[in-house]
């Protein structure tokens, strides 16, 4: 559901729930996470929240949604030149400088449904779609690209044991050597 309210109470209203449900997110599974929960912390009534979402998956999608449009802007001009190791490395920064909101729900295996979404959504896109067509089997060269952004999310679950600009190089020539090998047209 997209909130374009002007009014300054139901902006207050939304960022208590979103502030609410971020603080539940840090401290538990999202299966743990009740309405009634949700409300009590962001100090509202259930018929309030109700107003804004339909239920908590509806909030999960607007968060899944925003996070897509946000890494797609931060691809664009990468994505569009087929930069994979530029996209790569937008990727990478992004996560590696995202909040800790961010990081948990890609990153952490509780929310791992998250972190699924929006990768689908990603690569689903108009813009990767332009990696793909470029291929003689684009359904492998798209389950390639959930490997590199897994590759990150191990990186980080494992305690971030190399330096991030070691791991961008490591995954770029991956992705990219593996990539011009099959290539239709070089």
């Amino acid at each position: 559901m997209k909130h374009d309210s002007s009014d300054l109470r139901v902006k207050r209203t939304l960022k208590c729930i979103r502030d609410a449900f971020y603080d539940l997110i840090m401290e538990k599974d999202f299966s743990q996470i009740s309405i009634t929960e949700l409300t009590q912390r962001a100090d509202i009534n259930r018929k309030t929240f109700y107003l804004h979402y339909s239920s908590l998956d509806d909030l999960v999608e607007e968060i899944e949604q925003e996070f897509v449009d946000e890494l797609l802007a931060s691809l664009a001009n990468n994505a569009t030149h087929l930069d994979v190791a530029g996209c790569i490395s937008v990727f990478y920064h992004y996560m590696d400088e995202g909040s800790p909101i961010q990081r948990k729900l890609l990153c952490d295996p509780d929310y791992y449904f998250f972190y699924s979404k929006v990768s689908q959504d990603i690569l689903d896109s108009e813009f990767f779609q332009k990696f793909y067509v470029i291929t003689e089997h684009p359904a492998l060269v798209r389950s390639y690209c959930v490997g590199i952004t897994s590759m990150f999310r191990t990186w980080y679950m494992e305690g971030r044991k190399i330096p991030l600009e070691e791991l961008i190089d490591y995954a770029g020539k991956l992705m990219v050597q593996g990539y011009d090998g099959i290539k239709k047209f070089k």
